[in-house]
């Protein structure tokens, strides 16, 4: 910014001075002596001067706004990116203003302040997790013991048993996906990595899928193969859990599209399902864990709100994204990318 006044005021001065030379020049002479051509040669040189230094001007206040913006969208792509991505940068603030660096700062502050919380909570989700899976098993077991052993129960009783047993079956399930999403969170993409060719990888499960779950399922593979570098059990385990949420909540009469395609450097797998649809108030925390769009829904299907925060958690650890595509009433597309090895 001090550079930009300093280079007006020099241009300003300079036009002064020169203005005020080519005046004088003109008093000076005298009116006889002053030709027509003379004063249009003057005239010219002032106007020519007041342009030049317009432009010059005008290209050092844009130049001055560039280079007070260029900070500024740096700051908004940091921000962007580290809202985006699970791994915290540190964002090069020396070059910008001292307003920008502040701020900076205080994001940085808030991001690790988030990420401590996130940690403390991961570590009190698996704690919780594992304390309370023997106990739960404990009971579960003895529920069902009590109503295979005990023939001779009242109605209401065997009601209350079956009821209890339904309860803590499912709460069984909470725990074993709470058990999951930590050791997701936990995982270290680079151990136990494979190429795989994601080609007949795909085709197998969806396969398996129709032959077991879903009698309608359509597969578009791409005919070149496509590689890529990772953990085949847990890609495994995120295709089946997508597909399998798809086939959920889809009619049965209604196709379930599984798509492989490549995208530039990225290998690209879509579920479309032609299903109720998501609604796009709840398409922002569909990954959060316990989300749950209608929760008598996901209690009557058997949801535990965390099956999809396990997906994109594993997703991300092994370098890739996972997005959506919902219209209500029309269906939802999950979109998974993996970096591809190679061509």
């Amino acid at each position: 910014m001090v550079v930009v006044i300093v280079i007006c005021a020099i241009a300003l001065a300079s036009y002064k001075l020169f203005s005020h030379w080519s005046i004088q020049t003109v008093l000076m002479m005298h009116s006889e002596q002053l030709t027509i051509a003379q004063f249009l040669t003057i005239t010219e040189q002032l106007a020519t001067l007041s342009l030049l230094v317009i432009s010059a001007m005008a290209a050092t206040i844009l130049g001055g706004i560039w280079l007070l913006l260029r900070p500024l969208k740096q700051f908004q792509y940091w921000v962007q990116t580290t809202t985006t991505v699970a791994q915290l940068t540190t964002f090069n603030a020396r070059a910008a203003p001292s307003e920008i660096r502040t701020l900076a700062q205080a994001w940085d502050e808030l991001l690790s302040q988030r990420a401590a919380v996130k940690q403390q909570q991961r570590q009190f989700i698996s704690d919780v997790a594992h304390e309370l899976r023997s106990p739960l098993s404990t009971v579960y077991g003895y529920l069902q013991r009590t109503v295979r052993r005990i023939p001779n129960l009242s109605v209401s009783q065997q009601e209350s048993l079956e009821m209890a047993t339904s309860e803590a079956e499912r709460m069984t399930l909470i725990l074993q996906d709470l058990i999951s999403l930590a050791r997701a969170e936990s995982f270290d993409s680079t151990l136990a990595q494979e190429p795989l060719i994601l080609n007949e990888f795909v085709r197998d499960i969806s396969s398996m899928t129709e032959k077991f779950d879903h009698p309608n399922i359509q597969t578009e593979i791409a005919p070149m193969p496509i590689r890529v570098q990772t953990h085949r059990d847990y890609l495994m385990q995120v295709l089946d859990h997508l597909i399998q949420n798809a086939v959920r909540y889809s009619d049965p009469n209604s196709p379930v599209v599984i798509r492989l395609k490549q995208v530039d450097n990225f290998a690209v797998i879509q579920v479309i399902d032609r299903g109720e649809g998501i609604p796009p108030s709840d398409q922002v925390m569909i990954f959060e864990p316990f989300h749950r769009i209608d929760p008598s829904r996901s209690r009557a299907t058997g949801g535990t709100g965390l099956g999809l925060a396990i997906v994109k958690t594993l997703i991300e650890k092994m370098g890739g994204t996972l997005s959506l595509d919902s219209e209500p009433g029309v269906g939802t597309t999950f979109t998974l990318t993996l970096p591809i090895l190679g061509r």
